[in-house]
């Protein structure tokens, strides 16, 4: 295992230490999982520390995913500490954020198409209430049996329906 002391020009950044209930995290190397205890972060990278048994599963010279509380990070190991309890110590540095943005999603679910964020300027809400008052209006009985739609859209909707329950039907 390689030990290194830092210099005293990486100390530029001040050290935040994490508290033990939100210190588990674990590295991502390639295909393999290490779990590993978030001590240190820092506005340029952390400080873990890894089981001594962890630690003959690094790769060392090709960068990490740091998973922790719900973010992906790049890292990339600076330097190793090999405490006499057999735990390493490993100063990280921070390449770059790789958590997914939040999905905001709408009041209808999208099947086929990815997810987009929301344009709340336009007016879709309302032209969609809209369409749909007038299939409603155009399937009352008094007004779709004056156009003579009523009966068109009710065969369609009893066809629906029934295609639906026989479906779950089968299925269940």
């Amino acid at each position: 295992m390689y030990q290194m002391v830092a210099k005293d020009s990486d100390s530029e950044f001040f050290r935040c230490p994490i508290t033990a209930e939100n210190s588990s995290a674990w590295l991502r190397i390639r295909r393999r999982r290490v779990n590993v205890q978030l001590q240190e972060a820092s506005i340029d990278g952390f400080t873990i520390l890894v089981r001594a048994v962890d630690s003959t599963r690094l790769r060392i010279g090709e960068p990490w995913m740091l998973m922790h509380d719900g973010t992906t990070l790049e890292v990339q190991a600076q330097w190793f500490f090999q405490a006499a309890d057999g735990r390493v110590q490993i100063g990280l540095r921070r390449l770059r954020d790789l958590t997914p943005p939040p999905v905001i999603g709408g009041w209808m679910p999208r099947v086929f198409s990815r997810p987009q964020t929301p344009d709340y300027s336009s007016s879709s809400l309302v032209l969609t209430c809209g369409v749909l008052a007038m299939v409603l209006s155009l399937a009352l009985p008094g007004v779709g049996d004056k156009l003579g739609t009523s009966s068109r859209i009710q065969s369609a909707i009893n066809g629906l329906y029934g295609g639906i329950r026989s479906a779950i039907g089968n299925w269940i």
